[in-house]
């Protein structure tokens, strides 16, 4: 009887560890792809995978079946997989989720905002532009997900707030404010405009704000495909 609960101890130590494990090597890889670490096409190795993160096979294969079912990589060989590109419809699909989800996170920050919130919507939006301004495209990058987390944050509902930053994970491209220098002045004029609509609580300007700042990036998105495509 005691060997048994020691064997069984001893499972379940091994077993948390394995679920400890995958975590980490899910968080890595998420974030190596989110980050644009792995262009779309190229193809993510379990067994390089095993030797960068020195882990045993299973936490790995774990973490890279839970990314999989997640729609973040698909599996083109046996052990190897690839993060899937955008293409327009795609592309077009993602940002009409996107303007419903931001611009109903501006309306419900409107609607429940602290002055902490509004004044993390502002410092994020600083961020932004001092990034840009030192050519800091990463961070710039990254602020930008970060404003949008804020915002989320701001409204309240934590479904949203999970299901916004799932989507951004999705979207694997740069932010404009770093690909596009003259969309920067306006991005940041368009984000003091909804920050001044959620601090004064006007909801039905902060929601419209936030949906047409979506739809105005989605039609930069789209142009810069249409070479593409006529080619």
């Amino acid at each position: 009887m005691e060997g048994a609960t020691r064997t069984k101890v001893s499972y379940n130590g091994r077993h948390r560890r394995v679920d400890h494990l995958s975590q980490q090597a899910y968080d890595r890889v998420r974030a190596m792809i989110t980050e644009g670490h792995y262009s779309p096409g190229v193809v993510i190795r379990e067994i390089d995978l095993v030797r960068d993160f020195r882990m045993s096979r299973t936490p790995v294969r774990e973490a890279l079946h839970r990314l999989e079912g997640e729609g973040l990589i698909r599996r083109v060989t046996a052990g190897g997989f690839v993060a899937d590109g955008l293409g327009r419809k795609e592309l077009i699909a993602i940002y009409q989720v996107r303007e419903v989800l931001v611009g109903l996170a501006a309306r419900l920050a409107a609607q429940s905002r602290t002055r902490v919130d509004v004044a993390r919507l502002e410092e994020e939006n600083d961020a932004i532009d001092r990034a840009c301004a030192f050519g800091e495209s990463e961070d710039a990058d990254n602020r930008v997900r970060s404003f949008y987390h804020a915002l989320a944050e701001a409204s309240g509902n934590e479904y949203l707030r999970k299901t916004l930053d799932r989507l951004n994970d999705l979207f694997r491209y740069r932010a404009l404010a770093v690909t596009h220098p003259e969309w920067r002045d306006r991005l940041s004029a368009i984000h003091r405009d909804l920050i001044d609509a959620v601090a004064k609580q006007d909801a039905h300007r902060a929601e419209h704000i936030g949906r047409d700042l979506v739809s105005r990036s989605l039609e930069i998105r789209l142009s810069e495909r249409e070479p593409a495509l006529r080619n």
